[in-house]
C-alpha cells in the first residue's frame, strides 16, 4: 500500500496526483471535493505527509492559494489568514495549505466531471429528439 500512497503523490500537478489517487482506488475525487481531507485522504494524514507533499507541489500550492485570492477580490495575506488562522508551527501551515489545494483542486475537477456528464447528457437528449 504505500508502494501505491508514493506514486500518486509524486505526480508532477495535484490534480494529476488526484487523478492518481482515484485511478488506484483509494478514494473518490467527489468525497474530497464534497467533504475536504479532513475526513481522511490516505496519504495526507499525518504532517510528515503533508510537509512532504507540500515540498513536492509548494509553488502550485502558492498558485492555487493566489487564484483563489485573486477570484475573491482579496489579497494573498488574507486568503492565508482564512485558511490558517493560527499556526502554531510551520508543519500546520504546511498542513492547512495542502489540505487546501487539495480540496480546490478536487472541487475543480469535480466541477469539471459533472460539466462533462451534463454535456453528453445533452447530446443525447438532442439526438433523441
Amino acid at each position: 500500500m504505500t508502494k501505491d500512497i508514493q506514486e500518486w503523490f509524486l505526480m508532477p500537478s495535484i490534480k494529476e496526483c488526484l487523478a492518481e489517487y482515484e485511478k488506484q482506488e483509494l478514494g473518490l475525487i467527489s468525497d474530497i471535493a464534497k467533504h475536504g481531507c479532513a475526513g481522511g485522504v490516505s496519504g495526507l494524514i499525518y504532517y510528515s505527509e503533508t510537509s512532504s507533499f507540500y515540498d513536492q507541489h509548494e509553488g502550485e500550492i502558492w498558485q492555487v492559494l493566489k487564484d483563489t485570492a485573486d477570484a475573491a477580490g482579496i489579497k494573498n495575506g488574507l486568503q492565508l489568514y482564512n485558511i490558517c488562522k493560527d499556526p502554531s508551527s510551520l508543519e500546520l501551515l504546511k498542513n492547512d495549505l495542502v489540505w487546501f489545494a487539495v480540496e480546490v483542486c478536487a472541487q475543480e475537477l469535480d466541477a469539471s466531471a459533472r460539466e462533462e456528464k451534463l454535456a453528453a447528457f445533452d447530446k443525447e437528449v438532442e439526438a433523441c429528439s
